[in-house]
């Protein structure tokens, strides 16, 4: 427990206001020996270390005098020769990959919870809407508006937090703990606003820095799990991810029912406060380049020797803001527009986020205007969601355990993941007609709820191929990869609330309100079904014409 602690943010702070004094690390203890299997970089090279420094050194300058060819440029990012801290060996206790697999687990956890905790947010406060549109004297579209930034909001971020995070000298935690706290105290002015423009501009503010979860949850979890169990432990957080916007309601119908809308938000200010409390002092620092930055730190207070310095370090060392710009802005744009494969998966999972969040507005047509639930019960009628999520994640990890990991094993090129999709893409068209045609008076309620558990059983596993299939096919580029994945799926999820309801009630009817607005998603939805067919026979050949695939 005490090495979660020490990691942790609130353990890192206590460590550097101490001046190291307390939670001390094993190398800051008396006795400690500086291993001498740390090297010196000269250029691409690594020179061993001897028992003798000052020779190292001086073996170091003589391979650098004997250079010749190198630019200016190059040689003044060389000339100082410096140890390169790295593991203490392939035993390394503060390495992640050696965690015990109960810490890995709390990780896991931890991650699920802070995700669940902030996208909870999303849509909590839509069962209030009708008290918000008479309190602010507004129209349905406006009362919407603050759901529409706050996942707007949640789409850019990660264009920010993901590169940041890859810095050693910021990390994981230095992103999530900081936005985690800004997040729970924003809660406070959202309960208590007392006009709709300030609603809505809280409730960006609040989007914006409830995406680190959404930017790096999966490269925490990727930090300690193997590649080989990559796939199950995304899989598990992608459920907590798509929970959090389901739940939301359901909780907030019951606190807008019996305390009023703002109550919804000093609900969120609970749960999200004690994600922070958990996570403050038992969520490990989980970057290697971080871990080891702070190594090379604490060596160069133990020994007095600036020389000490990561790989990672000497990256960034370089690193101008022209090129985090473009890390961070251009190149997702440039990869999502430029590569087909991608523009036609992003817009797949866009579609199904996009039909997720038109339910907050096709729900209580369906329950409230046909079947004349309250509030409470309305909020009830999403647990189909979650209950399709819950086995879409237990079909999907066996499907990846029995069928897809050993052929992949035996080298199998990444499309053969597109075979689980052609299972689950022709679910959405099936379970979206169920649903419009199903939600009349003459059917029981049961039956459209059984229907969005579907759509989502369907969803889940295509979105859980587009992740798979991009991480093995753009490694190189998964962070630009995802962010532009993440903005353009959140884009389209903030702009469908606000047509959503016209949609349904233009195109419906007295005795089926929104069938024919269903069937209209019904039919993208198979259209995109081509997408995984097509990418099953002609994916492996746009990989190889691209400059950014694998």
């Amino acid at each position: 427990m005490l090495d979660i602690i020490r990691a942790s943010f609130g353990g890192e702070i206590i460590h550097l206001l101490s001046g190291g004094r307390l939670l001390k690390y094993p190398d800051q203890q008396p006795g400690f020996v500086v291993p001498s299997t740390f090297g010196v970089r000269v250029a691409d090279d690594i020179v061993p270390m001897s028992n003798d420094p000052e020779a190292a050194l001086k073996l170091a300058d003589e391979k650098l005098d004997s250079e010749s060819d190198y630019s200016s440029s190059s040689a003044a990012s060389t000339l100082s020769p410096s140890y390169v801290v790295d593991w203490y060996g392939p035993d390394d206790p503060e390495n992640p990959r050696n965690w015990s697999d109960m810490k890995k687990l709390l990780i896991l956890a931890e991650i699920c919870f802070l995700t669940f905790s902030v996208y909870i947010g999303s849509a909590m406060y839509t069962p209030g809407i009708e008290q918000i549109m008479e309190e602010f004297h507004v129209g349905s579209v406006v009362a919407l508006l603050p759901l529409a930034v706050y996942v707007a909001a949640y789409g850019i971020g990660p264009m920010i937090f993901a590169p940041l995070s890859e810095a050693p000298l910021i990390g994981r935690n230095w992103v999530y703990i900081p936005s985690l706290l800004l997040f729970v105290v924003l809660q406070i002015p959202t309960a208590l606003v007392k006009n709709i423009g300030g609603f809505i501009a809280v409730r960006a503010i609040t989007g914006f820095v409830s995406s680190p979860p959404l930017a790096n949850g999966g490269a925490s979890i990727g930090d300690v799990v193997s590649m080989n169990n990559l796939s199950y432990g995304l899989a598990l957080w992608s459920v907590s991810a798509v929970l959090g916007p389901v739940f939301g309601p359901l909780l907030g119908s019951i606190f807008a029912q019996v305390l009023g809308w703002r109550w919804t938000f000093w609900a969120l200010s609970w749960i999200s406060g004690l994600a922070f409390i958990v996570l403050l002092f038992l969520l490990p620092e989980t970057s290697e380049a971080t871990i080891l930055q702070r190594r090379a730190r604490r060596l160069r207070l133990l020994t007095g020797d600036n020389r000490y310095t990561t790989k990672a370090e000497q990256e960034y060392a370089n690193f101008t803001l022209r090129e985090f710009a473009y890390e961070s802005f251009v190149r997702p744009f440039v990869i999502t527009f430029t590569e087909p494969g991608v523009f036609f998966l992003n817009s797949y999972t866009a579609l199904i986020y996009a039909v997720m969040y038109s339910w907050f507005e096709a729900f209580p047509l369906v329950f409230v205007g046909i079947h004349h639930f309250n509030l409470i019960q309305t909020g009830l009628s999403y647990f189909g969601i979650m209950i399709g999520a819950t086995v879409a994640a237990i079909a999907f990890c066996s499907a990846m355990y029995f069928y897809l990991a050993p052929r992949l094993q035996r080298g199998a090129p990444p499309e053969t993941i597109f075979r689980i999709a052609l299972f689950a893409a022709p679910i959405l068209p099936v379970s979206l007609l169920m649903f419009g045609w199903s939600s009349t008076a003459s059917v029981h309620w049961i039956v459209p709820i059984i229907a969005s558990g579907l759509f989502l059983l369907g969803g889940y596993t295509v979105f859980q191929v587009v992740f798979n299939y991009l991480g093995m096919s753009y490694p190189r580029f998964l962070a630009s990869v995802f962010a532009g994945n993440d903005l353009f799926r959140s884009c389209f999820a903030a702009a469908f609330p606000l047509f959503a309801k016209a949609m349904f009630v233009n195109l419906g009817g007295e005795r089926f309100p929104v069938a024919w607005g269903s069937t209209l998603l019904a039919g993208i939805a198979l259209l995109m079904v081509l997408i995984p067919v097509v990418l099953l026979i002609l994916g492996h050949r746009l990989r190889s014409g691209s400059k950014y695939a694998n």
